[in-house]
């Protein structure tokens, strides 16, 4: 974008910060950090209060807002040694990639998806933490934040906070550990695995393995057959021997490899970094002119309607380039073609402006 139409679209971001609602936890313990030509330019700012924030934001609108996961003593003090760390929340980044420029927006289902994963399947279920200290927010680009504030969790240190991304990631896990083979007889095997009540990974491929066999027997053995029931039967109990299967457990790893629990897929350095900045709640991102948005309905939040920040108006563009056709909220997007003079809704003209697809006609 030029300068023109930059300047016109961070007033435009100043008309929504005066309105904005912030929810920043212990704002006063935060460290800020603006950017405008990267998405940190400056950092060591501190805001007492949440209206002086805004109040900043509307007088010198930023591309990007971000705060600490971290709290300090003294969130602007310089260097960063001097802040006096009194905790951090732990921070979960999953973002979508595409080899196109507008492919991750197709796919943000997926993220959702991976999201609800995160949340259910092991921040609640295998780490015991209470649904009301999870903050989830939607980046305003490419996926979702998911902020932990649990007090037992805010005093990790970098290392414990690389051990939980490495859980949820599921690195060097190996599904093979997860069973025992004993010879019980010449030729007779007893192989002793998971149950579907077992807690994290283990109950997981358990009831993943239960689900594959009642839906696809087949994809890990034709020969199941009449024994398909015989089999689900020792599952419950822990007893995979149920079966005349040969090689069982290597069938199994269509069962791991169909698992959805790499897929997550979660920024590690973002996790395990207790100085990391991250953006504001309810800021705008810089990149697609969308609100990071707090969401608390996260089975019906739909990021390319519900965190449009401009909602209203009309925005005349030239096209730079092609475009392909993709639902932009609840407006379902024709392809675009490079010189094509267009009005388009505002949120999708500036969109385009800011990923520089089109130029605005002044």
């Amino acid at each position: 974008m030029n300068q023109e139409e930059k300047t016109f679209i961070l007033n435009k971001f100043s008309e929504y910060y005066k309105n904005a609602d912030f929810h920043v936890s212990q704002i006063e313990r935060r460290e800020f950090g603006i950017g405008n030509q990267k998405k940190i330019d400056a950092r060591h700012l501190a805001f007492p209060t949440t209206s002086e924030l805004q109040t900043y934001l509307q007088n010198n609108p930023p591309l990007f807002v971000s705060h600490s996961a971290a709290y300090y003593e003294l969130p602007a003090a310089t260097p960063i040694t001097k802040k006096g760390w009194l905790g951090a929340d732990v921070i979960f980044d999953l973002d979508l990639h595409s080899d196109t420029k507008y492919g991750v927006y197709l796919m943000l289902n997926k993220a959702k998806e991976d999201v609800i994963r995160l949340v259910e399947d092991f921040l609640i279920s295998d780490f015991s933490i209470d649904k009301k200290d999870i903050l989830i927010v939607f980046s305003g680009n490419r996926g979702y934040h998911v902020h932990v504030r649990a007090n037992d969790y805010l005093i990790l240190g970098s290392e414990e906070r690389r051990e939980l991304i490495d859980y949820v990631n599921g690195t060097g896990l190996d599904y093979k550990n997860f069973f025992h083979v004993e010879e019980i007889k010449k030729g007779v095997k007893k192989i002793t695995g998971p149950k579907p009540t077992d807690a994290g990974y283990k109950g997981r491929f358990a009831r993943e393995t239960a689900a594959l066999v009642k839906n696809s027997p087949s994809k890990i053995s034709r020969k199941l057959g009449k024994e398909r029931d015989l089999f689900l039967n020792g599952i419950e109990d822990g007893n995979w021997s149920r079966t005349s299967v040969n090689d069982l457990i290597e069938k199994l790893s269509v069962v791991a490899e169909s698992l959805p629990l790499r897929s997550i897929g979660a920024d590690a350095g973002v996790t395990y970094d207790i100085s990391k900045l991250i953006r504001v709640p309810n800021s705008i991102h810089g990149e697609t002119g969308l609100i990071a948005r707090i969401v608390n309905d996260l089975t019906n939040f739909s990021p390319l309607d519900n965190a449009v920040a401009f909602s209203k108006g009309e925005l005349q563009v030239e096209l730079l380039e092609d475009v392909p056709s993709f639902d932009f909220g609840k407006l379902k997007t024709e392809e675009l073609k490079k010189e094509m003079k267009k009005e388009l809704p505002f949120a999708f003209g500036l969109f385009l402006v800011i990923k520089s697809s089109a130029k605005i006609i002044f």
